[in-house]
């Protein structure tokens, strides 16, 4: 089984895309085919099925992508590893992040870590907390910082990084920004636009609405942070937010903080990574440069 046919293959699969992998390898879509029925008939496996226009792995396809991701990993760890014997930390780094510390955190500390080793390059996924602990469980990233108190399982290292606070924010057209304090029950009657239900917000304006006895009053769900500021700045409702998703348009006076007497909400951010997935060297300067900025 020749990696050639292999890396054809996982490109395919990481991608579940023909044009994708062809744009990727430099290689047509139809010397693509070819290769893989070439892998399929030297291993007697169907790897991809067709549904509409769209393909998706098989069973075997499955298994094999299995493998494939250890296998280039792997590789990718050996290149790593030879462009660093020189002394200089180069190669490639799989960083993944939830929402927030994706958009708002880590590019500040992807553009030290460029500044001190030009020669690393970073691929960072934003998704949400499930799906990076997922991509960190199965090997796709290398390491990951996801916002909220996840559960893990055993195989992945969780340690938290700081907390941030939690804020409720509001347009300053609302008339709740122009009190100097507010008791909780207050916004019994206001809306909130809330983040998608599989999102770790979501989580804490869930158990906030629980623990103060008010009623669930959502306005509206929204897949993106960006999407939430933008509502409230409307003025479509308020919204419960980190502090560091939100400190500009604050700093601007595009949003305003809700002066709230209830206890203090806090939002840890955790660096999570595979306990058995070799860590390189790169990767290693990475969350030193990670620690060392936040």
């Amino acid at each position: 089984m020749e990696l050639h046919y292999l890396k054809i293959f996982h490109t395919i699969a990481k991608y579940t895309s023909f044009k994708k992998a062809s744009e990727v390898l430099c290689v047509s879509q139809p010397a693509l085919s070819i290769q893989i029925k070439k892998l399929e008939g030297g291993t007697g496996l169907k790897l991809f099925n067709k549904i509409g226009n769209k393909i998706v792995l098989s069973e075997d396809g499955e298994m094999l992508y299995s493998y494939t991701k250890k296998i280039f990993a792997i590789v990718e760890d050996l290149e790593n590893h030879i462009q660093n014997l020189g002394n200089e930390i180069a190669g490639t780094i799989n960083l993944g992040a939830s929402n927030t510390p994706g958009v708002y955190i880590l590019p500040k500390v992807i553009g030290v870590m460029k500044k001190r080793y030009p020669g690393v390059s970073v691929n960072l996924h934003v998704a949400d907390t499930s799906e990076i602990a997922n991509l960190i469980e199965n090997g796709t990233l290398d390491v990951a910082v996801n916002g909220g108190n996840g559960n893990y399982n055993s195989n992945i290292f969780a340690e938290k990084l700081f907390n941030d606070r939690l804020i409720i924010v509001a347009s300053p057209e609302n008339p709740l920004t122009a009190k100097d304090s507010l008791d909780i029950q207050e916004l019994s009657h206001t809306a909130f636009v809330v983040h998608s239900t599989t999102s770790q917000l979501y989580t804490y304006y869930k158990k906030f609405v629980e623990a103060y006895g008010l009623t669930e009053n959502i306005g509206m769900h929204f897949g993106s942070i960006d999407a939430i500021k933008y509502a409230i700045y409307a003025d479509l409702g308020v919204s419960i937010l980190p502090y560091y998703a939100v400190k500009s348009e604050i700093e601007k006076g595009m949003l305003t903080e809700l002066r709230i007497k209830c206890d203090k909400l806090e939002y840890p951010y955790s660096l999570i990574y595979n306990k058995n997935k070799h860590l390189s060297v790169t990767t290693c300067k990475f969350i030193e440069v990670l620690k060392e900025v936040l």
